[in-house]
C-alpha cells in the first residue's frame, strides 16, 4: 500500500508541474518461441535485456523525465521508468494527464501499472550492479558486482536475468573453444513475452498455447531465447528465490550452446535436455569457485536449484524415450551435479555416452502425481523389515562380522509427556518433538509419531519416513564399526549408505521385497530439503551437500561412503 501512495503522489506532482505536451518512451515486449524440440518447462520471470522497447504512444521527453523525478526519490528508477514506459505502451498523453489530475486511485489501468511494475522490478531498493536495464521481482540472494567491484545482494528478478545473460555469454565464450573447438557468439536476442497483454511468441511462426504457457525455450530457427515473464518466471522468483530464475536462463543457454557446436538431432531429446541441465550446472561451478566477475552465490542458492528441479522434473510415469522428455527431477539434478562437479568437459560427453536415467513406471494404482504410497500406519514396520534385511545381507560383506539386528522401533506421541530412555536418560521434551533417533546404549530406533512421520507422509510421501529410518539405521552400522557417528561427515556418510540403500530398492529381485514406485525419488529429494539445516549453518551439512552424499551411493554403491 505505501508504494502505491507513492506512485500516486509523483502522479499528482507530474501533472502539477506539465501542461499539454505529447511524447514518450517504450517499455519492454518481447515474445518467447519454441526451440527446436527444446524446452525448459518451468519457470517464471520477467527480463528486458535486449527487448522489443516499442510503445504505442510517445510522451516529450520534459513529461517523462518530470514524471521520473517526482518519482524516483521513493519510488525507486525502476519502478518509476517501468511504470511511464507502460503507460506510454497503454494510453495517449491526453488520457494520461486527464488520469493523473482526477481520482488516479480509481482508474483501473493506473492501478493494473502499478501492480504489473512492483511485480517487475520489487521494491523499488535498486541496487548498482551495472545491468542493461531488466526488471523484476524481490526476493533474491544471489550478490551480484557493483561499480566499486564489491558485491551486493540482488533483490529483483530482472537483475538476476540480466546478471546472468550477461555472465553465460561471456562463460560460454572463454569455455566452448577448448571444450568443442569451435567459437561461441552471443545469443542473436532474448526477452519475455507476456501473455496477458496478448503476446503469442513466435519460432518460424506462431506457437501454439500450449507450447509456449508457463515455458522458457530456445528457438535455433531464428537463435532467440523467450520465456512466460508472468506465469513461469514470477511465480519461480516468489516461490523459489532468484537462482532457480538464474538456471533457466542457464538451461536454454546450454540449449544455445548445443546450436553452435553442433548437437546430434538424431539423438532422443531426453539426452538434449539432461545435457543443457549438465552445462547449467558447468556454469554453476564457475559462479560457485568465485572466478565469475558478476555474480556470487550465497548460501541457500543450490537449494534454490534442487527445490527448482524438483518442479520442472518430467510428471511421473513420463517414458524417457517420448518425444519431449526432459527427464524425472533426479535425473535432471543428478546432470546437473555433473557439470557442477566435472565441467563443461563432461558434458560433451553425453552424445557418445549418455548418462543414465532411472526410469520407474507408475503402477496402475498409483497416484499420477504423488505415486505409490504404503498406508501410514504399515510404513514404518515394512521399511524398518527391509532396512533389517539390506543390512544383514551388505554389513557381512563389508565389514567381515555379522550384523546385530536393531533391537526395537519405538513410537512415541510427545503431547503424552512419556518419552523413551536412552541410556537411563529422559532428555527434555525438545529433543523428542519432530525428532527421530537411534539410541546405541539401549539399540533401538525411535521416532515422533505424532507430529513426524504423519507430517512427512502428509507432506512429501512415505519415501521421507524411509530417507529417515534409512539414516538412523545408518547410524547404527556406524556404532557397529566403530565409525564416528557425530558431525557433518558422518552425517553425509549416513546420507550416502541411504543411496546404497536406495539403489537396492530398485532391483526386480532384491530379497526385501520392497521396491521403489513412481515419485519415490523426488520424494526423497523434497525430504532433503525439509529435514536438513539451514543453509551456511555451520557445522552442519545442508541439504544440497547431502543429496550429492545420496546420490554418490545410488550410482556408485559404498566405496563411495568411506567404508
Amino acid at each position: 500500500m505505501r508504494r502505491l501512495a507513492l506512485f500516486v503522489f509523483a502522479l499528482g506532482l507530474l501533472a502539477a508541474a506539465c501542461s499539454d505536451d505529447s511524447g514518450g518512451r517504450g517499455l519492454f515486449d518481447t515474445s518467447p518461441s519454441t526451440s527446436s524440440g527444446r524446452t525448459t518447462e518451468d519457470t517464471s520471470t520477467q527480463d528486458t535485456s535486449t527487448q522489443d522497447t516499442s510503445t504505442a504512444f510517445t510522451y516529450p521527453d520534459a513529461i517523462v523525465d518530470g514524471y521520473i523525478e517526482g518519482c524516483s526519490p521513493d519510488g525507486g528508477a525502476a519502478f518509476c521508468r517501468c511504470s511511464i514506459d507502460e503507460f506510454q505502451r497503454r494510453m495517449p498523453l491526453e488520457d494520461f494527464l486527464v488520469m493523473a489530475e482526477g481520482d488516479i486511485e480509481s482508474s483501473p489501468i493506473a492501478l493494473d501499472i502499478v501492480t504489473f511494475c512492483l511485480t517487475e522490478v520489487g521494491t523499488g531498493s535498486d541496487t548498482t550492479t551495472g545491468t542493461t536495464g531488466a526488471t523484476g521481482t524481490t526476493t533474491g540472494t544471489t550478490e551480484a558486482t557493483d561499480t566499486t567491484g564489491g558485491f551486493v545482494t540482488i533483490t529483483d528478478m530482472a537483475t538476476i536475468i540480466d546478471l546472468s545473460i550477461q555472465d553465460l555469454e561471456l562463460f560460454w565464450a572463454d569455455v566452448m573453444p577448448g571444450v568443442w573447438g569451435a567459437d561461441y557468439f552471443p545469443v542473436a536476442s532474448f526477452g519475455p513475452y507476456f501473455i496477458s497483454q496478448g503476446d503469442v511468441p513466435e519460432c518460424g511462426g506462431p506457437l501454439s498455447e500450449e507450447s509456449y504457457v508457463q515455458n522458457a525455450f530456445y528457438c535455433s530457427l531464428d537463435d532467440t531465447v523467450q520465456w512466460d515473464a508472468e506465469q513461469l518466471m514470477a511465480p519461480l522468483f516468489q516461490d523459489f528465490g532468484d537462482f532457480t530464475v538464474a538456471l533457466v536462463m542457464a538451461h536454454e543457454w546450454g540449449h544455445a550452446v548445443q546450436e553452435r557446436f553442433g548437437f546430434d538431432d538424431f539423438l532422443p531429446t531426453i539426452v538434449s535436455e539432461l545435457q543443457a541441465d549438465c552445462l547449467a550446472g558447468a556454469w554453476t561451478g564457475f559462479v560457485e569457485a568465485e572466478q565469475s566477475d558478476l555474480l556470487r552465490l550465497e548460501p541457500g542458492d543450490l537449494e534454490e536449484a534442487m527445490a527448482g528441479f524438483l518442479l520442472i522434473g518430467d510428471q511421473l510415469g513420463s517414458a524417457p524415450e517420448g518425444v519431449n522428455a526432459h527427464g524425472g527431477s533426479f535425473d535432471r539434478l543428478n546432470a546437473f551435479f555433473e557439470g557442477l562437479n566435472q565441467g563443461a568437459t563432461q558434458c560433451a560427453t553425453y552424445e557418445d555416452t549418455p548418462p543414465q536415467v532411472i526410469f520407474i513406471p507408475l503402477a496402475e494404482t498409483d497416484d499420477p502425481v504423488q505415486g505409490g504410497d504404503l498406508p501410514l500406519a504399515d510404513t514404518p514396520a515394512i521399511l524398518g523389515a527391509a532396512l533389517e534385511v539390506f543390512w544383514g545381507i551388505v554389513y557381512p560383506d563389508t565389514f567381515g562380522q555379522p550384523w546385530t539386528p536393531v533391537g526395537d522401533m519405538v513410537p512415541y506421541a510427545p503431547s503424552s509427556g512419556n518419552f523413551p530412555a536412552c541410556g537411563g536418560t529422559v532428555f527434555d521434551q525438545s529433543f523428542y518433538a519432530g525428532n527421530a533417533f537411534y539410541c546405541s546404549a539401549d539399540n533401538y530406533f525411535a521416532w515422533d509419531d505424532e507430529g513426524l512421520f504423519p507430517d512427512l507422509y502428509t507432506d512429501i510421501g512415505d519415501f521421507a519416513i524411509g530417507l529417515v529410518m534409512s539414516n538412523e539405521w545408518g547410524r547404527a552400522v556406524q556404532v557397529r564399526a566403530g565409525l564416528p557417528t557425530e558431525g557433518v561427515g558422518p552425517q553425509l556418510q549416513v546420507d550416502c549408505l541411504t543411496g546404497v540403500w536406495t539403489a537396492a530398492l530398485t532391483f526386480d529381485d532384491n530379497p526385501m521385497e520392497l521396491f521403489l514406485s513412481a515419485g519415490d525419488l523426488e520424494e526423497g529429494i523434497a525430504g532433503f530439503l525439509q529435514l536438513s539445516a539451514t543453509p551456511g549453518t555451520e557445522g552442519a551439512a545442508g541439504a544440497f551437500d547431502r543429496f550429492e552424499a545420496f546420490k554418490d551411493g545410488f550410482f556408485f554403491g559404498s566405496d563411495a561412503c568411506g567404508i
